[in-house]
């Protein structure tokens, strides 16, 4: 019955909302939207960044709750989402939808495909100049719903020729060329994070950390399948821990409840921002994760990285610089959207990667 009431309420606000919300005036305001996980949004960091270079404070960025604090590092121009709310809650749904059509954006951009709450807003709202891209990891679905709504960039190929995922980033800088009618290089569209020195020496000091005399690390990801297992983990950080002499700063969410910590290891999830949480990483001799935004950071800042890196989207979200390493093990249904055909959790691609293939990445790093 609630999965029919839900249905219920996505539908019928496609019909009341564009009577309920009066049409303003268009500007040359720019929506780029970008309303997923931390990660992506991370990656995408070069990509607004030239978008703001190129319209100035035209630009407006829409993103998800959670990624709030890093949007505000790169503009004041931002607009944030709760993707749990929006279908849930006509109200707030409304409400959203009348902030957008107030400012009156002339022009909206959305390369992201999972996120059917961003196409909801764009298919009400008609922006005038609207650009939806044709796919990355999956296909646009359908598309004649857009006819006379928005113009749909043909995506580059899905998967290279040795049938991995085409990075995502070079799917976005696709998108921006076609829309923008320009080329753009390496470092134009480089990810980064204007993370000032002040701030992140406050963070440090506030939570009596010296720079460079600790690891950081991470459990958690968006999904419990993508984790590595916690025991193996522990095993992993203990050796660093023995051949570097210094503590561990463990970040992030509590997904695996109470596990037992050793004394080296100062305990820290759910007590930072994210913006703490980048300063830590920032300030650390060296960072270990699973594919996760805290993990995407750590190598944007050039901190000495290995991720733990399982099948599901192999090859879209690799580390761009040197600082980062991943680890993984390889298996004939990589490439699946991680849609594994396995029941495990985590998944075997991620559970099978072994402490030794860890460390030998980590000394390689370390060295």
């Amino acid at each position: 019955m609630g999965k029919i009431i839900h249905e219920l309420k996505k539908v019928s606000g496609r019909f009341v909302f564009p009577a309920l919300i009066p049409k303003k005036p268009n500007s040359e305001k720019v929506l780029i939207i970008k309303d997923n996980s931390i990660g992506d949004f991370l990656l995408f960091s070069g990509i607004l960044s030239f978008y703001i270079r190129h319209f100035g404070d035209k630009v407006y960025c829409l993103v998800n709750n959670n990624v709030e604090d890093a949007a505000r590092l790169y503009t004041k121009n931002v607009i944030v989402i709760d993707n749990k709310k929006y279908f849930a809650s006509l109200k707030y749904r409304y409400e959203l939808l009348n902030c957008l059509n107030d400012i009156g954006f002339g022009m909206a951009v959305n390369s992201i495909l999972n996120s059917s709450e961003s196409r909801d807003m764009l298919h009400i709202l008609k922006i005038p100049m609207t650009y939806l891209y044709g796919g990355v990891v999956m296909d646009l679905k359908k598309k004649r719903r857009w006819k006379n709504v928005a113009s749909i960039i043909p995506s580059l190929e899905m998967f290279d020729e040795k049938g991995i995922y085409t990075k995502v980033l070079n799917h976005e800088r696709h998108f921006m060329e076609r829309i923008l009618n320009v080329k753009v290089s390496d470092d134009d569209i480089k990810p980064y994070i204007p993370l000032k020195d002040t701030i992140s020496e406050r963070v440090i000091n506030k939570f009596s950390l010296y720079g460079g005399k600790y690891i950081a690390f991470s459990f958690s990801s968006a999904s419990l399948k993508k984790n590595y297992p916690a025991d193996k983990f522990m095993e992993v950080i203990g050796y660093l821990h023995r051949r570097l002499n210094i503590k561990a700063i463990l970040i992030g969410h509590d997904q695996y409840g109470s596990v037992e910590l050793p004394d080296f290891i100062i305990d820290l999830r759910g007590k930072t921002s994210l913006t703490d949480a980048f300063s830590i990483i920032k300030h650390s001799r060296f960072f270990i994760g699973n594919e996760t935004g805290t993990t995407h950071a750590s190598w944007i800042m050039g901190v000495p990285t290995v991720m733990i890196y399982g099948g599901g989207h192999f090859g879209g979200f690799p580390p761009e610089y040197n600082s980062g390493n991943t680890v993984y093990k390889y298996m004939d249904c990589y490439c699946c959207n991680w849609g594994c055909k396995y029941a495990d959790i985590p998944v075997p691609c991620i559970k099978e990667i072994s402490v030794s293939d860890i460390i030998k990445v980590a000394e390689k790093v370390l060295s």
